[in-house]
Formats: structure tokens, C-alpha cells, sequence
């Protein structure tokens, strides 16, 4: 009889082992709510942003962080605008327009955290499961494809205020009348909208990065966060 014993709990032991084992993530999905995952996701996307704007839009964030990655540097108008009047003498008024233009998306945070609050907040999650599993930057890319028309649009009026305040409209203006008196080559291009889809794709990329954080390392991860790293 004690030979029956333990054969039949090496046998309920053997199928505990497999039948305990997760190689579909099932058992994840299972041990968390639905509003738990929310949480965790929004939770996530709240962290990152803020490290984004902490990073990007404070003293010399755009202009420098990571040797300058994030620079607004307008190089679409490199061959343009730029050589133009490069070769007449006024090349430091483009030097002029990345600096004013970069210290205007720095001195945003004030004005952006709460339009990223917002956005985040209202975001509908149609799938739980799969922002959890998926791959290190999946929460911040259904982020974008979600909100990024939304942020862009809320971008506008903080950028266009920003825009006379730290010097951008006056040197832009000066720039085209300039360039003006050496050709007729027209120039067509949106000032503020190029600013505020450089500074949002910045903030975005940055998020991003927190997410892969945020999936990797403890450090980054709040107790509400802890199934992200699953």
C-alpha cells in the first residue's frame, strides 16, 4: 500500500510539472484583470513620457541630449534655404533659426505633460494581451498610431505662442526675405508644422526607449508594472 503511495504521487507530481508549465503565456493572462493590464499599460506610457519630457524638454535638451540626436536642424532645407543664403553671407542665420527653434521645444514641458495626460487617459485599449507580450516597444507604437494626430494637433497652439517668444518667426522672416533677393525659386514650406512633428516624433522616440526599459529593467518598473517584465 505505501508502494501505491508513492508511485501515485510521483505520477500527480510528473502532471503538476507539465500540466504548470506556460508555453503560451495563458497562465499571465490569467493572473492579471483586465484592469490590472490597463493599469499597467497606461502606467508604462505615463512613465515614459515623462522621462521624455524630462529628458528632451528642459536646458539644452533638444539641442543636446544624446550628442544631439533629437536637434531640430531643419537639414530638409539644406540644399534650399540654407546653401542659398549660405552663399551670400548669411549663413549664421541658419545657426540662428536651429538654436531659437530648439530652446523654443525646450521650454514646452510645462505646457505638453498635461495634452500627454490626456491623450493617454482616453486611450482605448482594444487588446490587453497583446501590448503586454509584444515587443519592447509595442505599447508606445499602438500609442502613436492612436494619439499621434490628436498631440499634434494639441501641439499647435503652444508651439505657434513659442514661436514670436523665443525668436523663431522673427529670423524665419528674415530668412525668406533674403532669400527672396537671390531667387525665384519658391520655398514651400510650414514652419510650425515641420517644429511640432520634429518635436513630437523626438518625444515619442524617447518614450520608446523607456518602454524598452521599462521591459528590461527592474529599476525602471513600478510595482504596477511588474507584468510587463513577465
Amino acid at each position: 500500500m505505501k508502494k501505491l503511495k508513492l508511485i501515485g504521487l510521483a505520477v500527480f507530481s510528473v502532471f503538476m510539472l507539465f500540466s504548470c508549465k506556460d508555453e503560451t503565456g495563458q497562465y499571465v493572462e490569467q493572473l492579471y484583470t483586465n484592469n490590472q493590464k490597463e493599469l499597467a499599460i497606461k502606467d508604462c506610457l505615463r512613465a515614459s513620457a515623462d522621462t521624455a519630457l524630462n529628458h528632451l524638454c528642459v536646458a539644452d535638451g533638444f539641442y543636446n541630449y544624446d550628442n544631439g540626436s533629437y536637434r531640430i536642424d531643419y537639414s530638409v532645407l539644406q540644399s534650399s534655404l540654407f546653401d542659398t543664403l549660405s552663399r551670400h553671407g548669411y549663413g549664421n542665420l541658419a545657426d540662428s533659426l536651429i538654436l531659437h527653434t530648439n530652446r523654443l521645444a525646450e521650454n514646452c514641458k510645462a505646457q505638453l505633460a498635461p495634452l500627454f495626460t490626456t491623450a493617454i487617459d482616453s486611450l482605448e485599449i482594444l487588446d490587453h494581451d497583446a501590448l503586454i507580450k509584444g515587443n519592447m516597444n509595442a505599447i508606445t507604437k499602438y500609442f502613436e498610431i492612436y494619439k499621434y494626430q490628436y498631440l499634434k494637433s494639441a501641439f499647435q497652439t503652444p508651439v505657434s505662442i513659442r514661436m514670436n517668444l523665443f525668436g523663431v518667426t522673427p529670423v524665419w522672416n528674415d530668412m525668406l526675405q533674403r532669400y527672396s533677393q537671390y531667387t525665384t525659386v519658391p520655398l514651400n514650406f510650414d514652419i510650425q508644422e515641420y517644429v511640432v512633428g520634429k518635436m513630437l516624433d523626438g518625444l515619442l522616440k524617447e518614450m520608446s526607449i523607456e518602454e524598452s526599459l521599462i521591459r528590461t529593467d527592474t529599476a525602471h518598473r513600478s510595482e504596477t508594472m511588474e507584468l510587463l517584465g513577465e
